[in-house]
């Protein structure tokens, strides 16, 4: 009986009001210009899989990536901006483009939509770009989207300074899987 009475308490939203929320979350997300987070991602291709903690700076259109490998193998550092994109290997090689996703996949072998992760990292389609099948939360924020023939579910959020943010992401792409865990961000 107490089952029953806990469950029926629950406040499901319709979906006007999650359309609101949804709304009101990327009015809040896209304000957001400059912001960190630590975690860690999980790349698997088609030929093989890598696991990193992974730093991300983000000032604006500047940004930083570090892809820390595990058992000391070394650190890709990809920094980037509107003019072009470094990437430096774990062996010191440092290799520049004009494309992010393009040198990405010529240099790491990753099909990635560099551009479309910082939005969907935070729960949010990148903007300007279609997006289909959006499936809400019942708080009205990213549950799962199709953008750019990558499918992105967002598994659990986190609040940081009154907004939500992702704590449990998988993206997958034609040719690439990534599952990222965000474990800290920061909002400036």
């Amino acid at each position: 009986m107490l089952l029953i009475s806990a469950c029926s308490s629950l406040v499901h939203l319709d979906e006007d009001e999650k359309s609101k929320r949804w709304n009101n979350h990327l009015v809040q997300i896209n304000k957001v210009e400059s912001w960190s987070m630590i975690g860690r991602v999980s790349v698997k291709n088609l030929n093989e899989s890598a696991t990193f903690k992974l730093q991300w700076e983000q000032n604006n259109s500047d940004y930083e990536l570090r892809l820390i490998s595990a058992f000391g193998q070394g650190t890709f550092l990809i920094n980037g901006s509107d003019k072009g994109i470094n990437i430096q290997t774990p062996k010191n090689k440092i290799f520049s483009g004009v494309s992010a996703n393009q040198l990405i996949r010529e240099k790491l072998g990753w099909d990635i939509n560099l551009s479309g992760l910082k939005y969907w990292i935070r729960g949010a389609p990148e903007p300007d770009v279609e997006y289909s099948e959006l499936l809400l939360d019942d708080h009205g924020r990213l549950s799962e989207m199709k953008q750019s023939n990558f499918t992105i579910r967002v598994l659990r959020y986190n609040k940081k300074d009154g907004l939500f943010l992702p704590k449990k992401i998988f993206i997958k792409g034609k040719d690439i899987q990534l599952k990222l865990v965000i474990n800290e961000w920061g909002i400036y």
